[in-house]
């Protein structure tokens, strides 16, 4: 194949292993930070062939790997690249997809349009946050093209090895579409999560309609960043008699300091994530869906 793999700083090791998956090496540019913040990139001799893969996931510090990348592919471009493939696994500000108030900005948007204007064609990314929107509705943002990839086979596939005939949960409406497919994967029945209030003052949350008493649970989402929500479907589920809990989503933004003590806290036994972020729960490797996704669009 006559293209590049080119690492942003984020996640080196999911561009190399991409990169071995096609059969190639994978180029690492020098990136420093100065005093002040701002980012240095530099490619020195790097000539890029016409068409660049470039790797970087946004978290953590999503501003500073957007500017990264922002730097790196306009550079691509002036060094001759044509089509320049963002795989951006975690792709940041996808919550910011709507005006909640009068005046506040798309984030989005913004950032789709800025990544377009830098000179990125497509963008390759993993369980995009489209709970508001539709596919169809960020592709109106700009002329860069997107691909979905999803982890939910892999997520349910490592957790069912551990659990027995689960009952998989998602933890509201918005998670339902990946509650379902795991489901599907493990040959179970599922269910999504659902508040009533109860008085003034106190609210239960619950299945809609099934009983985990004495079943063991998979909770499944697309992204864990405070926990708060996950960790009242925990309690829940403990108070409602469930075995053993695994919770699997993925993207474990985990940005709260409590996040990962509040979880087990609650009753979780395992936590489960992909590498489309960098840390000790990323272990499920997104290189070959990433890799067979490429292939498909190069």
């Amino acid at each position: 194949m006559d293209i590049d793999i080119v690492s942003g700083s984020s996640v080196p090791r999911l561009a190399q292993c991409i990169a071995k998956n096609m059969g190639m090496k994978a180029h690492f540019p020098f990136i420093e930070k100065f005093p002040d913040g701002e980012i240095h990139v530099i490619e020195g001799d790097f000539k890029p062939k016409e068409t660049v893969v470039y790797v970087q996931t946004m978290h953590p510090r999503p501003n500073d790997m957007l500017v990264e990348t922002l730097l790196t592919v306009d550079l691509l471009k002036e060094l001759g690249t044509r089509r320049v493939i963002a795989v951006i696994p975690y792709l940041g500000y996808t919550r910011q997809d709507t005006r909640h108030v009068e005046g506040e900005a798309i984030g989005i948007r913004s950032v789709l349009k800025t990544l377009e204007s830098c000179g990125v064609n497509d963008i390759v990314s993993v369980d995009l946050h489209l709970h508001r929107l539709s596919m169809d509705d960020l592709l109106g943002f700009s002329k860069v093209k997107l691909h979905e990839v999803s982890a939910i086979d892999l997520l349910a596939s490592e957790a069912g090895k551990r659990l027995l005939k689960p009952v998989v949960i998602g933890p509201d409406s918005e998670s339902e579409r990946w509650a379902k497919r795991a489901a599907d994967i493990l040959e179970t029945d599922y269910d999504v999560m659902e508040k009533h209030r109860l008085s003034a003052k106190e609210i239960e949350i619950k299945p809609k309609r099934l009983n985990v008493k004495n079943r063991d649970v998979l909770i499944i989402d697309d992204i864990v960043s405070t926990g708060g929500t996950m960790m009242e479907v925990i309690g829940s589920l403990r108070s409602q008699g469930a075995n053993k809990i695994t919770a699997a989503f993925t993207h474990a933004v985990l940005s709260d300091i409590d996040t990962l003590t509040g979880l087990f806290r609650a009753g979780v036994n395992e936590l489960i994530s992909t590498n489309s972020i960098n840390n000790e729960f990323g272990t499920l490797d997104l290189s070959y869906e990433l890799s067979r996704k490429l292939k498909e669009i190069l």
